[in-house]
C-alpha cells in the first residue's frame, strides 16, 4: 500500500466510525419529528455505505 492509499483508508476508518455514531445519535438522541428522523437515518445509512465501498475499494487495488 503506497502512503496516499494508506491515509485514505486510515481517513475512511475514521469517518465510518463517526457515520456509526451518527447513526446512533439520530435513532436515539435526536428530539426531531419523525420524517426529519428517518430522512436523518437514511442519510447515516448511506454514509456507512458509502465508507465501506471505498474500503472494500481500497483493498481491492492491492490483491
Amino acid at each position: 500500500m503506497d502512503r496516499r492509499t494508506k491515509t485514505k483508508t486510515i481517513t475512511t476508518i475514521i469517518l465510518l466510525i463517526l457515520s456509526i455514531f451518527a447513526l446512533y445519535t439520530f435513532i436515539f438522541v435526536v428530539n426531531v419529528s419523525k420524517p426529519w428522523r428517518i430522512f436523518l437515518i437514511v442519510i447515516a445509512v448511506f454514509w456507512i455505505i458509502s465508507g465501506i465501498s471505498n474500503l472494500t475499494q481500497y483493498f481491492e487495488k492491492n490483491k
